[in-house]
């Protein structure tokens, strides 16, 4: 009996291609890039939701504190320190005890600070992106006013999303003025 042996002209694919490789290569950065996106979405939602709440948390205080004084003190007074040893700064925002006033640091990595205008007081927040900015403008609701970076005060609320984007361009430090 003969045997009959087989011969093809096509080997068995023992790997991947480059092109296979290439496409796979593709697609993992495309979902990278994408889940970057939204990563940087969801943090910068809820920096802007951290600074919301501590800004109402700070008000709330300096209006607990004050309550029938009349008067938050001479104009420019810090009251940091009032704020800090009533212990009345919210968690999230750091305190540096070792400065005086004692220095309080934000989400942002940026100062808030709380001075008085005798009869308003000032929440001043340093390095505020525009992209937090913004939505800090729209949603802010029972203040005198808000200024960013020295400009024109904004005393009609709610401030609408394209004069907060104009505001925000100027700058990253926002005062927040209220009584």
């Amino acid at each position: 009996m003969k045997s009959f042996k087989r011969t093809t002209k096509f080997k068995k694919q023992a790997g991947v291609t480059l092109m296979e490789l290439i496409a796979g290569l593709t697609v993992m950065a495309i979902i990278v890039g994408g889940a970057m996106a939204l990563y940087q979405n969801a943090m910068s939602s809820q920096q802007t939701t951290q600074l919301t709440q501590d800004l109402a948390a700070v008000r709330a205080s300096v209006k607990q504190i004050w309550q029938g004084q009349g008067s938050f003190g001479a104009s420019g007074t810090n009251l940091n320190s009032v704020l800090v040893t009533a212990k009345r700064i919210p968690t999230s925002i750091r305190v540096d005890s070792t400065t005086t006033p004692p220095t309080l640091t934000h989400a942002g990595n940026g100062n808030v600070v709380v001075t008085s205008a005798i009869t308003s007081f000032e929440v001043t927040m340093t390095n505020i992106n525009e992209d937090i900015c913004i939505p800090l403008l729209t949603g802010a609701q029972g203040w005198l006013s808000v200024s960013v970076s020295g400009g024109t005060p904004v005393t009609s609320f709610p401030v609408s999303p394209p004069d907060a984007v104009t505001a925000c361009a100027a700058g990253t430090t926002i005062a927040f003025r209220g009584n």
